[in-house]
């Protein structure tokens, strides 16, 4: 009698941990199909020129660099950003994530500073030249929200907004920032 209630004791166990497996029911998570972005991107926050992007889940980061110098160097424009993004939510069409924008941009000029002087032995002013260069170096950031439009396919569209400091906190306000990326695996 005591194996008859045991087989059933352990019959009604099995049913009722089978009838819990059953009713948990988990929420199908949406699988990128593309994780590597190429494109051209611009914002204060996040930098412009050829972008990169990799978001292979729920964190990843985006690259932006735009370098430009002439005169052998003596003359330069550089802007590099490192943006690291968050998902928060994603469907086959759109994607939602927050993001922090971090922006250096490096500018450098040459200024040509003129002393006159009058040349007795010729009569006339003369005019010597020193160069001397300018170096600004700011620090842009911010941090806010982007969408992304149409996810499913190659080339999406990028659009990010949020709040900003400026120079090297010098001054604060809104930011939008843009993107257009090819993508791949």
């Amino acid at each position: 009698m005591k194996t008859i209630i045991a087989i059933v004791f352990l019959g009604i166990i099995s049913l009722t941990t089978t009838a819990q497996e059953k009713q948990k029911v988990e929420k199908p998570e949406y699988n990128k199909l593309y994780k590597h972005s190429l494109g051209a991107g611009a914002g204060f926050t996040t930098g412009l020129g050829i972008s990169y992007r990799y978001f292979p889940k729920k964190l990843g980061f985006q690259l932006n660099v735009a370098p430009h110098y002439q005169d052998y160097g003596k003359e330069a424009f550089i802007s590099a950003g490192l943006t690291f993004l968050y998902n928060l939510s994603e469907s086959k069409y759109s994607a939602v994530y927050a993001y922090f924008g971090n922006h250096l941009l490096h500018t450098s000029e040459v200024k040509k500073q003129g002393d006159s002087f009058y040349n007795s032995a010729t009569g006339y002013y003369e005019y010597t030249y020193t160069d001397h260069t300018v170096v600004k170096d700011v620090i842009n950031s911010g941090i806010g929200f982007g969408f992304e439009f149409n996810t499913q396919k190659r080339v999406t569209l990028n659009l990010m907004g949020g709040y900003a400091q400026y120079n090297s906190f010098e001054r604060l306000f809104f930011t939008i920032e843009a993107a257009l990326y090819y993508r791949f695996n």
